[in-house]
């Protein structure tokens, strides 16, 4: 446990750091140049802009310090390129950033020790992994380089990118092997144990979002098997049991008497398990669904077999952590049923494996993990055909486990049904993504729009042109801010002909002005008359307006002051910026198949952000959060705008999706209101649960 016990050792001088630093980020840049190749990119063009964004991004995050500040600026690397998205660009920034999540999940325990690594390496004890030079952001910044420069439209581009995920995910564990191992040879060691590289832990369990577990999961399964071995020596004090034989004593009698006492154990949860089948069986056959937890309360002392001290901690302790389990309110009760299917064959391997509660990538742990994850979101009764499939991994699990096998076959499944549903949910959930974006582009619309209007009404001397402009022309340039945005054509065109409607009622004290209005003034009617037509003002209510402007033009030809003295520009019946369109309340917006979308307000007191928020973006994740008080569903984070930050999540089982504000979730996750469920490793989350009621006992 050397990382617990000495610093880890930083490179002497800065011309060493920098050394390690450019030969780290040039293996980072070759390796990944050989991926993309591999996965048939070989246009050089193309390839070199991914090199070069990759190596710019490496760059700026290694040379960005751990404030808050630069947090912000690092995290939002390409909030600059996107502010009203088309239907391309959302569709892509969707797919990205789904797969950032894709490689860090594939980068594993890999990835989390070369950040590790690269935190030494830069003297920067905080770095999150949002901001880690070699992670998965400057990644896939270099696949938005591909996507602009490979051509083609959108369809081509997804099927790229599926291409370029597969390629990828497969080899990205092995990169950062590679970078770990390039560093451990130039003497850069891994951050203190007890920091967390990620930055980014689950609010209830402080596990990595790969699924890898940190050492304070160990001390809790190790706490648990301390606190199950105390009672037992409670339990047993009177009774004298078989030492445990340790491994290689060679004594002969003591390995034939543990080889006899682990066949007895395995014959006697045989038999137990075949009641407990028959049972089941009897459930169904009287229409009641049958027990997905036959074994809850099964100890040791219940088998009526001497089993050593640690044999006897390993299946008391793996019993406790399946009670919890299979208590879990978390849980779907078909994902339980086939978890309680694995309980025996995997008490039978706590006895003879011990590694099943030492290694947290363990694959029977694993394969547990995975199920939940799977299942996640679906309510408590649940036909969904996931399940189904999941029970028939179950049975499949069963027989590989009872015959020593390799569970690599049902965990990859698992991978692929945890991919295949989540891509669904997001599909599924883009009508109202786009919904969500066409709300806020209005609502950003608005923002410019009040912000021009501001700038006229203070050059507007006319109370007739100021109120035209407030009651009218406002909303016409809230139409063209939405189909472009301020360096939009018809923008352009709509405040031009503003400003000229402004100068045209100026008294024109010169020829030249008076037959500039003279040639104006036809042009200048049939361009408002279009602005009002896009807004669908009749032409029986803008007719008065139209004929006092003509009053107004004329007596500006005449060069005559206006009818009445300028008076200060009328203030404005809307809210100022930072509150324009700014909801107070729940806003329910429908899309167009008429699905609901639950738009809730921001914070109170809180700012609209210019753009996303620093952290790392949620976007893959499946949180269980709360709407409201009596609320609290869990639901598949969809997409993140990149402009406001707002999240939207979704699941099909609930009717409806959510937008919330992107402040909202990081106060909810901050003060445990919601959490992320995707990255709970529920093995460990059991053993935690398990020794809480232990301790209660």
């Amino acid at each position: 446990m050397s990382d617990q016990s000495h610093p880890p050792q930083a490179p002497e001088t800065g011309e060493d750091r920098c050394a390690i630093l450019c030969a780290s980020k040039e293996l980072f840049q070759r390796r990944l140049s050989d991926i993309i190749r591999q996965c048939g990119i070989r246009v050089p063009a193309v390839l070199a802009a991914f090199d070069q964004e990759v190596g710019a991004a490496h760059d700026e995050l290694a040379n960005a310090s751990d404030s808050d500040e630069d947090a912000d600026q690092r995290t939002n690397l390409t909030a600059s390129r996107l502010t009203l998205m088309g239907d391309d660009d959302l569709e892509l920034d969707i797919r990205i950033n789904a797969l950032i999540t894709r490689l860090r999940e594939a980068g594993g325990r890999n990835l989390w020790r070369c950040q590790s690594r690269y935190m030494t390496l830069l003297c920067r004890p905080a770095m999150s992994e949002t901001t880690h030079p070699a992670g998965p952001e400057a990644i896939c910044l270099g696949l938005w380089a591909i996507c602009r420069h490979a051509g083609g439209g959108l369809e081509p581009t997804l099927a790229l990118l599926d291409r370029l995920e597969q390629g990828l995910c497969q080899q990205i564990s092995g990169l950062y092997g590679e970078i770990d191992g390039l560093l451990a040879g130039h003497g850069i060691g891994p951050a203190p144990t007890g920091q967390n590289p990620s930055g980014s832990t689950d609010p209830r369990t402080g596990r990595l979002p790969s699924g890898d577990t940190l050492p304070a999961d160990a001390n809790t399964l190790s706490a648990l098997q301390q606190a199950v071995s105390q009672q037992l020596d409670a339990d047993r004090s009177t009774v004298p049991q078989l030492a445990h034989p340790t491994a290689g004593s060679g004594n002969p009698t003591l390995e034939a008497a543990a080889l006899i006492m682990l066949k007895h154990l395995s014959e006697r949860l045989t038999a137990l398990e075949n009641r407990s089948l028959s049972a089941s069986l009897d459930d169904e056959r009287a229409a009641s669904p049958p027990s997905c937890r036959p074994l809850g309360t099964l100890r040791a002392k219940d088998l009526d077999l001497p089993l050593g001290k640690h044999e006897a901690v390993a299946f008391d302790t793996l019993a406790l952590i399946f009670e919890a389990l299979l208590d879990s309110a978390d849980l779907p009760d078909a994902i339980k049923e086939a978890i309680g299917r694995l309980q025996i064959p995997l008490l039978k391997l706590s006895i003879i494996d011990p590694s099943l509660l030492a290694n947290a990538q363990h694959p029977a742990r694993s394969l547990i993990n995975r199920m939940a994850r799977a299942g996640v979101g679906l309510p408590q009764e649940s036909n969904h055909p996931l399940c189904q499939r999941i029970r028939q991994l179950a049975v499949s699990a069963r027989r590989t486990l009872e015959q020593d096998g390799s569970l690599d076959p049902q965990l990859t499944e698992l991978d692929l049904l945890i991919r295949q549903r989540d891509q669904a949910v997001r599909e599924a959930a883009g009508t109202q993504v786009q919904t969500v974006l066409e709300h806020e582009n209005r609502q950003y619309a608005r923002l410019l729009a009040d912000h021009w209007l501001r700038l006229s009404l203070a050059r507007t001397g006319s109370p007739e042109i100021a109120s035209f402009l407030e009651q009218y022309w406002w909303r016409v340039m809230i139409a063209a801010a939405a189909e472009g945005g301020i360096q939009g054509r018809r923008w352009q065109e709509d405040s031009h002909t503003a400003d000229e409607l402004i100068w045209s009622v100026l008294p024109k004290q010169t020829a030249e002005e008076r037959k500039r209005l003279a040639g104006l003034a036809s042009s200048l009617l049939g361009r408002i008359s279009a602005g009002l037509d896009a807004i669908g003002v009749p032409v029986s209510e803008r007719t008065p307006f139209l004929d006092t402007l003509f009053d107004l033009q004329t007596s500006a030809l005449r060069n005559q002051a206006l009818t009445a003295p300028p008076q200060a520009a009328p203030a404005l019946e809307r809210p100022p910026d930072a509150q324009a369109g700014k909801p107070m309340a729940e806003t329910l917006l429908r899309d167009r198949h008429g699905q609901a979308i639950r738009y809730l307000p921001d914070p109170v007191g809180g700012q609209a952000p210019p753009r996303a928020p620093a952290g790392r973006s949620p976007v893959g994740d499946w949180l269980r959060f709360m709407v409201s008080p009596q609320e609290s569903p869990s639901g598949l984070c969809c997409w993140q705008s990149p402009a406001s930050g707002r999240v939207l999540l979704f699941n099909p089982e609930w009717g409806f999706a959510v937008a919330m504000p992107r402040a909202t979730l990081d106060q909810q996750l901050r003060s445990g209101q919601a959490w992320i469920v995707s990255r709970i490793a529920v093995f460990d989350a059991a053993a935690e649960r398990a020794l809480k009621l232990l301790k209660r006992r």
